[in-house]
């Protein structure tokens, strides 16, 4: 996509994650500097599913809450980790920059990406490139994007979907994007963790599955993708690896196009193999379900000609995945309802006891993203209680939607890899929110004049004490961000009256770009404390400097190293706290 101005605003002002309260049970120490936690903003998404939707809801699943914690990597688009016996999280990228190199899947010399995804922590993972792009001639399409993605007994599985006819598209008044889903040309392996790979057999005009019966014709196992077992596939039943796809049949009655695009459709399909780099592209080695038997029991076929539909519910059904839950001991799955597929996007969760179903409403998602699409729960950052756990998806990539701007909402979405902590709601489950420490009384900062060095004029000085750690997306005026200024910047708070103070809090704007990694805070009786470590750079904690009490009429926080120059460096918030500043 071609980068407009607005699009590199928001990649240079792009908040971080949301806040989280302090937790971890210890007393601040009376002199020191640590991080600290900050509270959540939750937000608990609305239900709002069609009339005609299909689903019962769940008597056990309710809803889906926000945590307000979400990651802010640079990195491309379409991630679907899969986690590997080493530890890692294996993942297909595209349409963007990762790791200093471009993936873009449109054109004869389309690339699809591979990274590898370390840690543990989903707000601090490092993603590198396992090797170059690989390129996947998607003639007679015109797009070739990443599909199911597997690594099983360290051989990776990277498979592909063909796209067309052509990007984006006007058609009888509306415009859409890559509106017709073409065919799955196998999968590409890796023996050695994506340094070195094996180009599928397949191609596509011979396609893994034996479909579309002509071009531009429907597929039923489109744009298939993983069941997500675990570690190595760790809870599959049976051994087998299981395939989601999405598709349409020929003779839909509604207009088909764009119906069957990269991000809509009407029906869900299941296919399941033995993995194995012999089995992988032999469509003998694959079954498919062919429905449910008179007591109810799925039917396995080898026949693709006799698969039946999962799940269907015409015009609203798109992007499926699906991932074990051990803790819940079921299956989330992820839809996406993405027609006309320029639009405003809703998603929605389901939940089942097994692959087969039958499948329940946890929660229909109107608008969510307000444009997010390819989502999947990865199994490695799961709660052993099944409860807690990160969203995985991709945001406006779009930059309006029908004549409106579209926005990202919950906010810290990007158009690239987004990681949302949300938490699964019971019925009648309240969601109890935290008590904000800016807020409270002994924080003096709210009562102090506020000066500072330039402010950007669209920005606000009294940002930085509102009381309130945010600031853009949600709204700049709760941050201070200077003009241009980096190292020397300052901000300077009075108070009429003597203040005995023992804390201060800083939290870095929540943009990644502009991070303070060094200052000085002076007093007003001459004293001053060298910051010694960086702010943290995700939004997600602050830096906490206790010290022995002191009795003053002001203090100034002065910048003295920054991480990146040009910037607008500035802070979300900073706290100032009356009495001894101890807990016991």
């Amino acid at each position: 996509m071609k980068l407009t101005l607005p699009v590199l605003v928001a990649l240079f002002l792009a908040p971080q994650a949301g806040l989280r309260a302090a937790d971890d049970g210890k007393a601040p120490a009376r002199t020191g500097q640590r991080l600290v936690n900050l509270p959540l903003r939750h937000q608990v998404w609305p239900s709002e599913p069609p009339k005609d939707c299909p689903f019962e809801q769940s008597k056990t699943l309710a809803g889906i809450v926000f945590t307000g914690a979400h990651s802010d990597y640079r990195v491309g688009d379409t991630f679907y980790p899969s986690w590997a016996s080493d530890g890692s999280q294996y993942s297909p990228f595209t349409d963007g920059v990762t790791d200093g190199v471009q993936s873009f899947s449109f054109g004869q010399q389309a690339t699809t990406g591979n990274v590898v995804m370390m840690g543990d922590d989903p707000l601090n993972l490092q993603i590198k490139n396992t090797a170059p792009p690989q390129v996947a001639n998607p003639l007679p399409y015109t797009g070739r994007y990443p599909a199911g993605s597997l690594v099983h007994n360290g051989v990776w599985y990277y498979g592909t979907y063909c796209l067309g006819p052509d990007g984006f598209v006007s058609h009888e008044g509306f415009t859409y994007n890559w509106p017709v889903l073409g065919p799955m040309p196998g999968f590409r392996i890796s023996k050695d963790y994506g340094k070195t790979w094996t180009p599928s057999p397949l191609s596509p005009e011979n396609p893994l599955f034996p479909e579309p019966a002509k071009h531009l014709g429907t597929v039923k196992m489109g744009a298939p993708h993983f069941v997500d077992f675990g570690k190595n596939m760790e809870h599959s039943p049976d051994g087998k690896a299981y395939l989601l796809g999405m598709g349409a049949e020929e003779n839909d009655a509604k207009p088909r196009y764009a119906n069957l695009s990269w991000i809509s459709a009407d029906q869900v399909y299941l296919a399941r193999v033995t993995p194995s780099p012999r089995t992988i592209n032999d469509l003998k080695a694959y079954e498919f379900l062919a429905g449910h038997d008179a007591a109810g029991k799925p039917v396995w076929t080898a026949d693709f000609a006799k698969i039946k539909p999962l799940l269907d519910w015409n015009n609203h059904m798109g992007c499926v995945t699906a991932t074990y839950v051990p803790g819940l001991k079921k299956y989330l799955m992820c839809v996406t309802d993405g027609w006309p597929t320029t639009g405003k996007m809703h998603s929605y969760l389901l939940e089942a006891d097994t692959l087969t179903g039958p499948w329940r409403l946890v929660v229909y998602m109107k608008d969510f993203g307000e444009q997010a699409y390819f989502l999947n729960f990865p199994s490695k950052f799961i709660a052993p209680d099944g409860k807690q756990m990160w969203l995985c998806y991709s945001a406006n990539f779009a930059a309006e939607a029908n004549g409106q701007k579209l926005k990202f909402n919950p906010p810290g979405g990007r158009y690239g890899l987004c990681l949302h902590e949300v938490r699964l709601l019971g019925p009648g489950e309240k969601v109890k929110e935290e008590a904000n420490p800016f807020d409270a009384p002994d924080n003096v900062a709210r009562q102090a004049k506020i000066e500072t060095s330039v402010t950007h004029p669209d920005y606000n000085a009294k940002g930085a004490t509102d009381g309130q750690a945010g600031g853009w997306p949600d709204d700049i005026k709760q941050e201070w961000a200077s003009f241009g200024w980096g190292e020397g910047a300052w901000i300077k708070l009075t108070w009429e009256k003597p203040q005995t103070v023992s804390r201060v809090w800083l939290v870095d704007r929540p943009n990644p770009t502009d991070q303070i990694t060094g200052g000085t805070i002076q007093f007003s009786d001459g004293s001053s404390i060298a910051i010694e470590q960086p702010l943290p750079d995700n939004g997600t904690k602050g830096l906490e400097i206790n010290f022995e009490p002191k009795t003053i009429t002001s203090l100034t926080f002065k910048v003295t190293k920054v991480k990146q120059k040009p910037c607008n460096i500035g802070l979300s918030e900073i706290g100032v706290f009356a009495g001894s500043g101890v807990k016991h």
